[in-house]
């Protein structure tokens, strides 16, 4: 259910990846990053299962696989991970604050201030109001945010239903619509496939709440492989059908609203009722996104790789204290980013490097810990598998980092903010490490796994 409201991606990403390149290098993405994110959800499962006792998600699996070899990818991972799911929210609440300001406040234009070249109007607004109220339903407990996802997460599998049969059904679905103009060749495409991954690979969020589930080796895999099934379909016929119905040039006008106008379309009178749904699904995304990071950054402070502060959970078992920090970053984005593509051009880098080295993280783990207990084992296939997975993962995050510009929404300082992010990570690791653990008299776990493969899961249990 946390993990169901990662397909609002389909508005939030997809729309202007049509708009820039055409629909059908879109829908060809949108089956290869959903292809993609089924394979590394079973890679990620294994690991799930390796690890019941570990928060943190994908960001713990690189930390685990990659601390033999050179111990500080294991933060930038890991800050990298917290960044891809912290920085989204501010995404996220732009999306609905653009649907609301569309269908009920067109002329809500106004411009509160301007910072950096960031005018700061409804959107925005709308925006914060979002991150503060997810943080806080997000720090009432886990079961508070499923309970809430229920109600509105069965009305939005509705939506996506109708937008999936509805076009084909009405009789103004036509293939003409579905065009192709990509300007700037392959680079092109392979930036458009960085940029939309997020939203195609959050369904690995799942593994994040491993320790959560009642029977993790059984769980873990049924919730990953699950919703990356569901993410498959809704990537793949969603832009097609919608598309196909409305024109290229409707979806380019509105790359967020085109899911209201392909509904209002085939019956007038319900983009009201379908505005609220999707905004409702969307505030859930920020949800989800929010407990993920959250768990993200105190699985980081647990493994003692960032400030002990943060390595606090409240009385009802949820780590408050990073996800206060993560609202208080998002609302900075917000305030000197403020574009929905720079967001994730700026969360990408972290977020797909810690993505690559989890699934290179896989080999790592095969290799050194061939007897390590694994409820979940996977067959030896797979192991070619995961290389070719993490080569792909490597090759659009070079290429969709060395040319931010052919996303015509991105440029190098987007770049810098990511980089920057991960800097930030690797200082505060460098903090613990050599101030507040010596202070404590701590020093922390032994980076470098012990020959003794049992020792070795003790010592980190």
């Amino acid at each position: 259910m946390l993990a169901l409201p990662i397909a609002t991606g389909v508005f939030i990403s997809v729309g202007y990846t049509i708009g820039a390149i055409g629909a059908i290098p879109a829908a060809v993405i949108c089956v290869i990053l959903s292809l993609v994110a089924l394979l590394q959800n079973k890679l990620f499962s294994e690991m799930a299962a390796m690890f019941p006792d570990k928060a943190g998600g994908v960001a713990t699996f690189a930390t685990e696989a990659w601390r033999r070899y050179f111990t500080p990818l294991g933060p930038i991972a890991a800050f990298g991970y917290w960044c891809g799911w912290s920085l989204v929210l501010s995404l996220v609440g732009l999306t609905i604050g653009s649907l609301v300001q569309a269908q009920w406040l067109p002329d809500a234009t106004w411009t509160l201030f301007t910072i950096a070249g960031v005018a700061f109007g409804f959107p925005h607004l709308v925006s914060a109001i979002m991150i503060v109220l997810c943080t806080v339903l997000n720090v009432t407990g886990i079961k508070v945010a499923v309970r809430f996802n229920q109600v509105i997460g069965a009305a939005f599998i509705g939506v996506l239903a109708v937008l999936s049969v509805g076009p084909f059904l009405s009789g103004s679905w036509d293939s003409a619509n579905l065009t192709s103009h990509i300007d700037g060749g392959w680079r092109t495409f392979v930036v458009w496939l960085y940029v939309t991954a997020w939203a195609i690979y959050g369904s690995e969020l799942c593994a994040v709440f491993a320790p959560e589930y009642k029977d993790t080796g059984r769980d873990t895999s049924r919730a990953l492989t699950s919703i990356a099934l569901f993410m498959v379909g809704a990537y793949t016929i969603v832009p097609i059908a919608t598309t196909g119905q409305l024109g290229e040039a409707a979806v380019n006008e509105s790359p967020i609203a085109y899911g209201v106008a392909s509904i209002n379309a085939m019956s007038e009178g319900f983009s009201g009722l379908i505005t609220a749904i999707l905004c409702g699904a969307l505030f859930l995304s920020m949800i989800s996104s929010s407990a993920d990071a959250g768990r993200a950054l105190y699985g980081l402070a647990d493994e003692k790789m960032t400030v002990a502060q943060l390595d606090q959970l409240n009385k009802r078992g949820v780590p408050s204290r990073a996800l206060w920090i993560t609202m208080a970053v998002n609302l900075a984005i917000l305030v000197f980013v403020g574009n929905p593509v720079a967001i994730l051009i700026a969360s990408n880098l972290g977020y797909i490097l810690a993505i690559t080295l989890a699934v290179f993280g896989f080999l790592l783990l095969r290799k050194d810990r061939p007897n390590w207990p694994r409820p979940i084992r996977l067959s030896s296939a797979w192991i070619p598998i995961a290389a070719v997975v993490g080569a792909f993962n490597a090759v659009i995050l070079i290429v969709g980092v060395s040319n931010p510009g052919l996303s015509h929404a991105g440029g190098i300082k987007e770049v810098l903010l990511g980089v920057a992010l991960l800097s930030v990570g690797v200082l505060l690791f460098g903090y613990r490490k050599w101030v507040q653990d010596r202070r404590s008299g701590h020093p922390g776990r032994a980076q470098s796994a012990p020959s003794d493969e049992n020792s070795t899961r003790q010592s980190l249990t």
